[in-house]
């Protein structure tokens, strides 16, 4: 079955990393290292047993492996590096798409019938066993519990995707799947001073009270006159920020006519326009900035205030946002607590922020987390405040279904990893542009609608296979939740998954996996739908497997596996232990930390080399199975390994602020487990136990944790966030561009695309291909 076709039209959609399930027959081909970095030691013997321990796993995946003789030549008095043992990459990959929310699934008139042990729902796959005088059972797919149900066979649904109402809609607010689209728009414009800064451009431009801005800004360069050629113009931050809100309320009166738009500008105090048609901006400032108690009732009085339609009020916000004028601090933190409480009342909406510097004003200022004169105590307990901060405007954002993007300008500061966060946790967008590419930037921003709030997904895999922990490399996991908050047709989410020990499924639950030939995976989505409905939406599916290697990979869709890669990887370099959580658990902290090492990139790297050479020499290849841009990937993918690279020395800065390491997972501690033959690659009994349960998942899975915050630039955090929530769309041949995203050069976007002219190349030379084929 072809990647593009695996299901009907109408469903949520589980992508694979193959055709088939790939059951490895050892374990080996699933162990990692224990051992975080290469460390070095000076004993011989154990040098020896470190090894040779080594060797062979180090063969079998192609490293390079030092001769033990040359080592010992140099006997005690050199030191040396103890080998990694890395876990071969494989195909078990799984990627779940969300876009098919927007379309009605079968809708189940019966409740969900869950299995009492692991939770999984009886689908169209499920068996009811009925016998005369006796109760009804089912045989769970996942797992060998009999349950005892009260249905029969017709209740099951018919389908592989079937959706349970939870709750009805309440009063509609925001858009449904059918109705009329009101959602709030609302820019938050920063009017800082430094929004005057100006940029000499090609062309000329004639804006509303230009000639006053023009010497409003000369006055600010000291009495300096703007200079203006034939065809160039000095445009401020402030103007271009201006031209493309304006021209993108065109586009809001042309597309959705009954959202509603709101301006708020924020600078030393916050004005707020609503849409323009009031005869006063309500002004914040002072002590109320720094008062949550204050910007909430400010909010309250607001929402007496109904909001109208943007083809009714698009001249007067046109008005308004020609006549800001720039001055003052920056009290970023105060606007976005305001607007979202305006906002909160109707699910869908969105706060688009633009700002070109610091948040230096009221609540959560980041200006001592960026004093160099500060001690660096305090600017690590600055950045914790902020971050908090942020997170707790994220996660109200969350709740209410709301998408906050970022906008920044390049050649800024703004401090993207703490205020990013609010774009990473609502399936917003973190932006650094050009000045002349923001009203492109805006118009993204309102394409990408939030189709579904709150939303969970819980993937189930058969007892015969385990769910990789994110947050653990060695934990195995029956079923995995992720709170995932909003979705566009954008988001997704992977998951690995590896093979149990044979002969331990045989003696614990009489599973043959060698005689299975087809798996069931599972995917349940609690979710809000867009008119405040509560639903539960469940697929099913079967995939068949495969003990061969060679077949599994020759039939793998890359981009699933490339995708997996970045986000993952991308992720993990943004976790990290808060301050005030788990200080003590260090061995945590360094295994999770273990995927986002350079080793784990070269490998990764190297595997989907070795796919790309297998799909350019499979003669049965076919391009619609598995539409890949491989020139794509290969950019991606050195940017992602060039922050990872330039990461890591920078760690052992901040790491003079943790917690002494565990005396068991000190280098000795490690060795004494080599020289007795204690690995970590068998689990014990509470292991396998635990495995059963959904892991817990962190205090937040969005933006970067504390400790990492200095570790990044704004420029590194744009990209991570991008790589974190990247489209799988993007690594295939056909996926479209924008126009001018595609430099070889490093855009001011941060994008990782390839050049527009290649990828329409490309599609062409495919197009190509499958005419003479078809031939």
């Amino acid at each position: 079955m072809k990647w593009g076709a695996q299901v009907h039209s109408a469903i949520l959609i589980m992508y694979f990393g193959s055709k088939y399930v790939y059951k490895y027959e050892h374990s080996s081909d699933e162990s990692i290292s224990d051992d975080e970095e290469a460390d070095t030691i000076n004993n011989d013997n154990l040098f020896s047993v470190a090894e040779s321990s080594n060797r062979e796993a180090a063969s079998e995946r192609g490293l390079a492996v030092p001769s033990v003789a040359a080592g010992a030549g140099a006997a005690s008095s050199t030191v040396h590096k103890r080998k990694k043992r890395l876990r071969k990459a494989d195909t078990n990959v799984l990627n779940v798409k969300f876009d098919r929310l927007l379309q009605p699934g079968e809708m189940h008139a019966g409740d969900p019938v869950y299995c009492v042990d692991c939770g999984a729902i009886a689908s169209h796959l499920s068996k009811i066993q009925t016998e005369e005088d006796q109760e009804s059972k089912w045989q769970c797919e996942f797992c060998p519990k009999l349950n005892t149900v009260d249905i029969e066979q017709t209740d099951l649904p018919k389908n592989e995707d079937a959706t349970y109402l939870i709750s009805p809609a309440p009063v509609v607010h925001g858009s449904d799947m059918t109705g009329v689209d009101d959602s709030i728009v609302i820019f938050l414009i920063d009017i800082s001073g430094s929004m005057s800064s100006t940029t000499l451009v090609q062309g000329t431009f004639n804006l509303p009270n230009a000639l006053r801005q023009q010497e409003r800004a000369a006055a600010n360069f000291e009495g300096a006159r703007m200079i203006r050629q034939r065809n160039q113009t000095y445009v401020s931050r402030l103007q271009g920020v201006q031209m493309a809100v304006d021209a993108n309320l065109d586009k809001l009166v042309k597309e959705t006519p009954t959202r509603r738009a709101a301006l708020l500008t924020f600078n030393h105090e916050i004005t707020y326009y609503g849409d323009g048609t009031r005869d006063e901006p309500l002004v914040i400032r002072g002590d109320k900035l720094n008062s949550a108690d204050d910007l909430i009732r400010e909010a309250e009085r607001e929402l007496n205030k109904e909001l109208k339609p943007i083809s009714q009020t698009k001249t007067n916000l046109t008005e308004r946002v020609y006549d800001l004028e720039e001055g003052g601090q920056t009290a970023l933190g105060p606007a976005v607590m305001f607007a979202l409480n305006i906002v909160s009342q109707r699910q869908g909406s969105k706060i688009v922020i633009c700002t070109d510097g610091l948040a230096n004003r009221g609540l959560g200022s980041l200006e001592t987390a960026q004093d160099e004169k500060v001690d660096e105590a305090l600017k690590m307990e600055a950045l914790a405040q902020g971050n908090r901060f942020y997170a707790e405007l994220t996660e109200r954002a969350r709740e209410k279904g709301v998408s906050i993007s970022v906008i920044t300008i390049a050649g800024t500061a703004c401090l993207l990893p703490v205020i990013g966060q609010m774009a990473d946790g609502t399936s917003g967008n973190v932006t650094i542009v050009d000045l002349l590419k923001i009203r492109d930037e805006f118009a993204l921003i309102l394409e990408q609608k939030v189709i579904a709030s709150n939303v969970e997904a819980t993937v189930f895999v058969h007892r015969g296979l385990y769910i990789r922990d994110p947050d653990d490399p060695d934990g195995k996991l029956d079923k995995i939740k992720r709170d995932i908050g909003n979705v566009t047709k954008q988001t997704e989410v992977s998951f690995e998954f590896g093979i149990r020990n044979k002969q331990e499924l045989k003696e614990k639950y009489n599973i043959d996996l060698d005689q299975i030939k087809q798996l069931p995976f599972q995917v349940q989505v609690v979710y809000t739908a867009a008119d405040g409905s509560k639903a539960l939406r469940v697929l099913t599916q079967l995939k068949e497997t495969t003990e061969n290697r060679e077949i599994a990979e020759v039939n793998a869709y890359r981009g699933v596996i490339a995708d997996n890669h970045i986000r993952s990887t991308a992720a993990q370099m943004m976790l990290s232990f808060d301050d005030e959580e788990d200080e003590d658990d260090n061995e945590a902290a360094r295994v999770s930390s273990k995927w986002s090492k350079p080793i784990m990139q070269k490998q990764r790297m190297a595997y989907m080399e070795n796919l790309n050479v297998k799909k350019r020499t499979d003669k049965y290849n076919n391009d619609d199975d598995d539409r890949f841009n491989e020139k794509r990937w290969k950019k991606t993918s050195h940017e992602l390994n060039s922050h990872v690279i330039s990461s890591v020395p920078s760690k052992s800065s901040v790491s003079k602020s943790s917690t002494k390491p565990k005396e068991g997972t000190s280098l000795f501690g490690r060795l004494s487990r080599i020289v007795s033959g204690s690995t970590n690659e068998t689990p014990s009994e509470d292991a396998a136990s635990a495995s059963s349960t959904i892991a817990t998942p962190p205090r937040r899975s969005y933006g970067f944790a504390t400790k990492k915050l200095a570790l990044y630039s704004d420029k590194t955090s744009e990209d991570l966030y991008k790589y974190k929530n990247l489209s799988s769309s993007y690594m295939r041949s056909s996926s479209p561009t924008r126009e001018g995203e595609d430099s070889d050069e490093e855009s001011n976007t941060g994008s990782s695309t390839i050049n527009k002219k290649d990828d329409d190349k490309e599609k062409s030379e495919s197009s190509k291909k499958r005419h003479q084929s078809k031939k």
